[in-house]
């Protein structure tokens, strides 16, 4: 199996962010080890988390573009929203925490569950599109997931 694509920068600074409000006793170290990153980067990402809370917000009415009075003003074309752009705390839900925890408890860093837990509902919808279960771009319905005994000590990864 490919290596999985690393986490973009914000991602990994959004579980940063959540390791430290769950705990904010955790070391440079131990996030490192959870995140599965150096602990150099999870010092550079809580420098620029603690300078991004230190700014103030930004003044809205000072980053409007000023435009000529006699000019029709732009239309402002929405732009397409990447989910990759909001922190990862706004879409994990408190169930979804707890399933992060659980996974967390078989030895797996946030990162690598996320993407590994991607990847298997992937391999699923992709598998029912290519079978023709059901149209490309519909949800199918998982029924079952089915799971080989392991042996404890090759469990993790």
């Amino acid at each position: 199996m490919s290596q999985p694509p690393a986490m973009t920068v914000d991602v990994r600074r959004a579980l940063v962010r959540q390791l430290i409000e769950q705990d904010p006793t955790l070391s440079a170290r131990k996030i490192a080890d959870q995140i599965g990153v150096g602990k150099d980067t999870v010092l550079r990402d809580l420098k620029a988390i603690r300078q991004a809370q230190e700014q103030p917000p930004p003044d809205p009415a000072a980053t409007e573009p000023q435009h000529a009075p006699d000019a029709p003003a732009p239309e402002a074309a929405p732009a397409p929203r990447d989910p990759f752009d909001e922190p990862l705390r706004r879409w994990l839900t408190p169930e979804a925490r707890a399933d992060l925890a659980l996974l967390m408890e078989a030895g797996h860093s946030p990162g690598y569950a996320v993407r590994r837990g991607l990847e298997v509902l992937a391999v699923a919808y992709r598998g029912a599109w290519e079978r023709g279960l059901c149209p490309r771009g519909t949800a199918p319905e998982i029924t079952h997931v089915n799971v080989s005994p392991c042996n404890p000590r090759e469990s993790r990864p």
